[in-house]
C-alpha cells in the first residue's frame, strides 16, 4: 500500500504543474515552459539524491512527453555485465494488460463480447457458465490461484507448454471457487492463463503471434518478446536468466498470459505512449480498461491495469528475483517504468521518494 501512494504522491507533484491550460500570451507560455523544464529537472535530483545510499541493482526510467527525465541502471546482468538502460528483463505479471489489451482487440473487432461466459470456450468447465470474460479480466472469477498455490510448480520440465497448459486448465476447473462469480476480488493469475487460451481461440493464432502482430510491431518494440521465445535466443537468455531460479522459463505455460514478457525500459514507454495515444485500443476502451471495478475490495483493478489518480495507470509485477512498476498518464505525459533483478523490490525505491515527499 505505501508504495502505492508514494507513487501517486510523486505523480501527483508533477501533474499539479503541467495540467495547465494552454495560454495564447506568450510569455505565460514561457513561465508554464519553465516551470515544466524546473520541475523535471527538480524530480530527477531527489530520486538521484534519494538512491544515493540505496541498494538498488535495476533499472529507473522517467519520461515526460517522449522526453527523458530520469534514467539509472545499476548492478549487472546474469553474465556479469553492467546493466544498461537498453538491458532487457522479465517484467513479471506488468504482462496481464498486454493480454488484456489483446482481449480488447478482439473485443472492438466484434470478435468476442465480454459477458460472453467461459463455457462457451470451456465446455468442459461446469462452472464456467457463470464466468464471464469481464470477471477474468477484473480479477472477480472466485476461480483459484494456479501459481500461488503452489500447483504450477510441480509441472514437469520436460513437457510441452500445450501439455502444461492442458493440465493447467484441468486443476483449474478441478478446483472449487473461493467465491460466487462478481461477489468479490481476488488477485489469481489463473484468469489470465485462461484469457491466453481464449486469444488464440477466437484469433486462430498462437498467443505469441498475436502479441507480435497487433502490439510488438506496430509500436516498433524490437526489445521485447516472451519468455518462450528465450531458448531460441541464447545471447538474450544468457543476460536473463536465473536458470536454478526462474521455474516460469523452465516449465512452459505457467506464465502465459500472466507474467511471460520480457522487455525494456525504452520498449515499455513505447507501449504506455501507444496506450496513451490511440495505437493499440481507442481512448474509449482504455477508458474501459482503467476503471475501478472493485471498489468493494479496497484494492483498484480495471483490465490488466491498475487504475491511479487523475486518469493514470499502471501495474507492479514480481516474477522469481526479479520487480517491476510501470505507471503512465495519458494527461500529464508522463511515463514511469522500473525493473530490479536484485534481491531487493524494485519498487522500494519509490517507498523512499515516500518519505522524502512527506518531509
Amino acid at each position: 500500500m505505501k508504495r502505492t501512494v508514494a507513487l501517486l504522491l510523486i505523480l501527483a507533484v508533477l501533474f499539479s504543474v503541467t495540467s495547465c491550460g494552454i495560454n495564447s500570451d506568450k510569455t505565460e507560455q514561457a513561465e508554464e515552459t519553465t516551470a515544466a523544464a524546473k520541475t523535471d529537472a527538480d524530480l530527477a535530483a531527489y530520486i538521484e539524491n534519494q538512491l544515493a545510499d540505496i541498494k538498488y541493482d535495476g533499472i529507473i526510467y522517467v519520461t515526460h512527453n517522449g522526453n527523458i527525465v530520469y534514467q539509472r541502471a545499476t548492478g549487472t546482468d546474469a553474465n556479469g555485465d553492467p546493466l544498461t538502460i537498453d538491458t532487457s528483463m522479465y517484467i513479471g505479471s506488468v504482462s496481464k494488460q498486454f493480454c488484456a489489451a489483446a482481449v480488447m482487440i478482439l473485443r472492438d473487432q466484434g470478435k468476442l463480447r465480454l459477458d460472453d461466459t467461459i463455457n462457451k470456450y470451456f465446455p468442459e468447465y461446469d462452472k464456467g457458465k457463470d464466468i464471464t470474460i469481464k470477471h477474468l479480466l477484473t480479477m472477480r472469477s472466485g476461480i483459484r490461484d494456479t501459481v500461488n498455490e503452489g500447483y504450477a510448480d510441480t509441472l514437469p520440465h520436460e513437457n510441452s507448454e500445450e501439455e502444461n497448459t492442458s493440465l493447467i486448465k484441468k486443476w483449474i476447473f478441478n478446483q472449487t471457487l473461493l467465491f460466487e462469480p462478481d461477489s468479490a476480488y481476488r488477485y489469481s493469475n489463473s484468469n489470465y492463463i485462461l484469457l491466453a487460451d481464449i486469444v488464440e481461440q477466437v484469433s486462430g493464432q498462437y498467443y505469441n503471434d498475436f502479441l507480435r502482430e497487433h502490439i510488438f510491431d506496430p509500436l516498433d518494440m524490437k526489445h521485447t518478446g516472451l519468455i518462450t521465445e528465450i531458448p531460441d535466443s541464447p545471447a538474450w537468455a544468457e543476460k536473463l536468466i536465473y536458470d536454478e531460479e526462474v521455474n516460469e522459463v523452465k516449465i512452459k505455460g505457467i506464465a502465459k498470459g500472466a507474467g511471460d514478457i520480457v522487455s525494456n525500459a525504452p520498449d515499455m514507454v513505447k507501449w504506455m505512449e501507444g496506450l496513451s495515444d490511440g495505437k493499440i485500443v481507442t481512448s474509449k476502451t482504455l477508458r474501459e480498461m482503467v476503471t475501478d471495478y472493485s471498489p468493494d475490495s479496497g484494492q483498484r483493478y480495471g483490465y490488466g491495469l491498475m487504475p491511479m489518480f487523475a486518469e493514470g495507470a499502471g501495474h507492479e509485477g514480481a516474477i522469481s528475483s526479479y520487480s517491476s512498476t510501470e505507471y503512465f498518464n495519458p494527461k500529464s505525459g508522463y511515463c514511469l517504468f522500473c525493473d530490479s533483478n536484485g534481491r531487493n523490490p524494485g519498487s522500494m525505491a519509490w517507498l523512499l521518494l515516500g518519505e522524502y515527499l512527506y518531509e
